[in-house]
């Protein structure tokens, strides 16, 4: 009995190994400032939330971020504008519990506004609550050694007279040689898994600045900006990640007022410019060829009104500070050996384990359009235009896998600030979630019984129409990106060991079988069976497609 030396190869890979989610709540005053006026109404009131930090510890992780809230109110007394802006900005934590968690762990948070309610104290305090989801993916790093090849350890060398092609043995009988490492036939479980992962984390900063045009009035105050990245471009090099886009950027602002112009009244008006980003983001594992993962997420966005060549307050210079979160892997897709035989005399006697490597079955994208309309309350004023349209979050509400396809369903958020003709209500803020859905087909069919997905959507493009004095139409391109993971276990070979023959009779005619397929069979299983290969029966039987048998389907066979 002899042993077969596996050849192996080892692989960095990572696996998901739990989803836990926590919650943070802001329960805190806002007070005016006393360069602001008294508050008459509050009009509008919105936020964002992003993740700045998360430390995994044993069985828990501990996450920091930061919310930022702009509350637009109607201003008591007799001042200048008819819209004021006060901002809000709070840190929060949240200890996430996960049972088995280690240090060592790999761990990522998001972050999404859950609730968002304001209350009137007094003309100089508003009571703010902000209720923040935070989601924790935790990912587990291991080293898989994988059998991708077999051969025979080296024999001692044997005498010269041992080398002729037959012998005599003591019987006087014919001895065939030991077979010969090429004689060994291999089967090989095709996988495909994401190696050698990292994730770096940062910022960038994107400036610009953007003039309106002569024919509107100069700029009077800056109420809030909102600000969206786009990207283009993300491809990794040697030691960092280079990242290609724009940041769509808008402003709301008050205009300067005329003397005699519209009874002296400023008007609320919206300006919207994007500024183009390219990017060498730090990334010190990066190499070329890498598979390139980006996650954005705006951190803090800084205006400032300037004055343009003519000495007229027409430029809005603009700084946003944008998280980035930059994911590399490279995908790997050897053949694992599962099952062995010998063709020349012989046989192999396996011996196996099992493994669950976290596969990536198939990575997809799509772009749809979707539209919904945006209604006013019977208590709101009538519509006359729109300041701005923005995003306030996108979620992925159900996956179902079955069937050969993958349904995805989410819903958006948008939020539309329009304009009245209303003194007490200039401004009115129409918010409404919209569900959408859409199916991928899996190219192959089934995914097997522990399929995964990892899903997000995100909003490309964003438009509105003014259907009436009740409601606006928001029109978008919603991108999907949907990543397909089997968790299937295999068998891989753990070791060989070959049993010789101990006397086979040699020479004598050649001579063929007639085989006929059966339900279940394989050109690998027959040829198994027989001693032989897939590529003598396909000789052999003229097939021209050695993946497809028809039972009934006549092989031939050398015996």
């Amino acid at each position: 009995m002899a042993e077969i030396k596996l050849k192996t190869e080892k692989y960095d890979i990572c696996r998901t190994v739990a989803m836990k989610f926590g919650r943070a709540v802001i329960d805190e005053p806002l007070i005016v400032p006393d360069v602001k006026p008294d508050i008459k109404k509050i009009l509008d009131v919105s936020a964002r939330a992003y993740v700045t930090d998360v430390t995994p510890g044993q069985d828990k992780a501990h996450v920091e971020g930061a919310v930022k809230a702009t509350l637009l109110y109607l201003p008591d007394g007799d001042v200048i504008g008819t819209v004021k802006s006060l901002e809000m900005s709070r840190d929060f934590s949240v200890t996430v519990d996960s049972k088995g968690m280690t240090a060592d762990d790999r761990v990522s948070a998001e972050a999404e506004i859950d609730s968002l309610d304001s209350t009137l104290i007094n003309s100089r305090k508003v009571n703010i609550r902000i209720g923040v989801n935070v989601g924790v993916k935790i990912c587990r790093c291991e080293c898989l050694e994988l059998p991708v090849g077999a051969e025979e350890d080296p024999a001692p060398e044997p005498p010269i007279a041992d080398l002729l092609p037959i012998r005599r043995g003591n019987s006087g009988q014919s001895e065939c040689p030991p077979p010969k490492s090429a004689d060994i036939q291999l089967k090989k479980t095709p996988l495909r898994f994401a190696d050698k992962q990292f994730t770096s984390d940062g910022s960038i900063i994107v400036r610009g600045k953007h003039e309106i045009p002569g024919k509107l009035p100069q700029i009077g105050e800056v109420l809030c900006a909102t600000a969206s990245v786009e990207p283009e471009r993300a491809v990794m090099a040697e030691g960092c990640a280079e990242l290609g886009g724009s940041v769509k950027v808008s402003v709301l602002y008050e205009d300067e007022a005329e003397p005699g112009e519209n009874g002296g009244r400023t008007r609320v008006r919206t300006a919207e410019f994007s500024i183009p980003y390219n990017e060498s983001f730090d990334a010190p594992k990066a190499v070329e060829d890498m598979e390139c993962d980006v996650e954005y997420n705006v951190r803090e966005i800084y205006t400032e009104v300037m004055d343009n060549m003519d000495g007229e307050r027409r430029e809005i210079g603009a700084e946003i500070v944008i998280g980035v979160v930059v994911s590399g892997y490279i995908i790997s897709e050897p053949g694992a050996v599962s099952d062995g035989y010998c063709t020349g005399g012989g046989e192999l006697v396996p011996e196996f384990s099992e493994t669950a490597p976290e596969q990536i079955a198939e990575t997809m994208t799509a772009q749809i359009s979707h539209k919904c309309a945006l209604k006013r309350k019977p208590s709101d004023a009538e519509i006359t235009g729109v300041c701005s349209m923005t995003v306030t979050g996108t979620s992925v509400d159900d996956i179902d896998i079955s069937d050969g396809t993958v349904k995805i369903k989410g819903s958006a958020g948008i939020k539309a600030l329009c304009l009245s003709n209303d003194e007490n209500q200039p401004l009115l803020a129409l918010e409404t979630k919209t569900p959408f859905e859409h199916s991928f087909d899996i190219s192959g069919g089934a995914l097997g019984t522990r399929a995964a997905c990892d899903a997000k959507v995100f909003v490309n493009h964003l438009s509105y129409n003014i259907t009436g004095p009740d409601s606006v139409e928001a029109r978008m391109i919603i991108g999907i990106s949907v990543k397909l993971i089997k968790n299937d276990r295999i068998k891989i070979v753990k070791s060989f060991e070959r049993i010789e023959p101990e006397n086979e009779q040699g020479g004598g005619m050649q001579s063929y079988i007639i085989y006929f397929v059966q339900p279940g069979d394989t050109l690998w299983n027959i040829a198994k069976r027989y001693k032989t290969t897939v590529d003598d029966i396909v000789a052999a039987s003229g097939i021209t497609n050695p993946d497809k048998l028809r039972v009934g389907q006549k092989i031939r066979l050398k015996a």
